[in-house]
């Protein structure tokens, strides 16, 4: 939670910050702007004055003829503005026109003091916009946080059981030592690898060396192991071909998908594994999938077991391997995941 007061506090005064100088900005070039269209307004009500000689707020005068001195140009003085004019009846003479600078001021007044208003009204709805900014911002952070923090949580509760379990029997072996136990205590060790396995899997998608070697001996390895964890499922293998492949890539698929098939069986249920027109299937009895499309996304889980990631970490490895995956499922009925071997057997 700090972190993400930290992070909307600093998102807040980062994004105000721009909108009010992005703001500042703009209002300060129309007010350089308005106050050249202020001086040009007044030079022109000066030309306009000098034919009709009778203007509001302008004072007229005559001065003498030099030659520093320019016709229709606009002089600014510390009191006023003013301008010259040749008049024919009097050729040594000028023509003054010139207003006071307080009414130009007085103008400038009235110009910054509306520019003052919009501006504290435009803050206030670049306050508005920056709040409801960052919380459509903070939206998608709040739900990954949440998906980080159960996937934290998940993963300590699948390391827990075999941990606990470990502990369990090395206690029991202690007071007895018995070969059963031992065996226990490996197939706990294995499924804390496996755990280990699938994160490094996660984090880390880069490719191993490529290995020759027979697909149905390691199936095997899986099935006889969760088989001696499920020992009420069924099995039965009969894939066979060798490939060179990346063999840890390859594990890791087959240790996620076989393991699933075990862990979402029914009682007395079966898997079974088998190669059809080059492409591996996997077959369970099972409970089967809900949203078969969604199985492959990251942290997507329909049950409260597991972590969510070990079929989205089957779907990179595949797509690495470049062996297309499909998903067949009925619920209550069972699931396939078929692995098209054609690059490969």
């Amino acid at each position: 939670m700090r972190f993400e007061k930290k992070f909307l506090l600093y998102s807040f005064i980062i994004i105000f910050s721009l909108l009010t100088a992005l703001t500042g900005s703009i209002l300060y070039n129309f007010y350089i702007k308005e106050k050249h269209f202020l001086i040009d307004k007044i030079k022109k009500d000066l030309e306009i004055c000098s034919y009709k000689l009778n203007c509001k707020n302008i004072k007229i005068d005559f001065i003498e003829k030099k030659s520093n001195l320019k016709i229709l140009h606009l002089y600014k003085t510390d009191k006023n503005f003013y301008m010259l004019f040749n008049i024919q009846k009097f050729k040594k003479y000028y023509l003054k026109l010139s207003v006071s600078k307080i009414y130009y001021l007085g103008k400038l007044e009235k110009l910054k003091l509306k520019l003052l208003k919009m501006f504290l009204l435009i803050l206030f709805i670049n306050l508005i916009i920056t709040a409801v900014f960052i919380y459509i911002l903070l939206l998608p952070l709040k739900e990954a946080y949440k998906i980080n923090e159960t996937f934290i949580k998940d993963i300590l509760h699948d390391l827990n059981t075999p941990l606990t379990t470990l502990k369990m029997n090395l206690y029991l072996f202690r007071k007895k030592p018995d070969i059963k136990r031992i065996d226990e205590m490996e197939k706990n060790i294995r499924r804390i690898l496996k755990y280990q396995e699938n994160l490094k899997n996660f984090l880390s998608m880069n490719p191993n060396q490529i290995e020759n070697f027979d697909i149905k001996e390691l199936i095997e390895e899986k099935l006889k192991f969760y088989s001696s964890i499920y020992p009420d499922i069924k099995y039965e293998n009969k894939a066979r071909c060798n490939i060179s492949i990346n063999k840890n890539a390859f594990n890791s698929i087959i240790e996620n998908i076989i393991s699933n098939a075990f862990k979402y069986n029914k009682k007395n249920g079966y898997v079974k594994v088998y190669l059809e027109n080059k492409k591996l299937i996997i077959e369970d009895s099972g409970i089967g999938i809900k949203n078969p499309k969604k199985i492959f996304n990251r942290f997507y889980k329909e049950h409260e077991r597991g972590t969510g990631i070990g079929m989205n970490i089957v779907k990179k490895l595949s797509d690495e391997l470049n062996i297309p995956i499909r998903v067949e499922s009925k619920l209550n009925t069972g699931t396939k995941i078929i692995l098209d071997l054609k690059n490969y057997c």
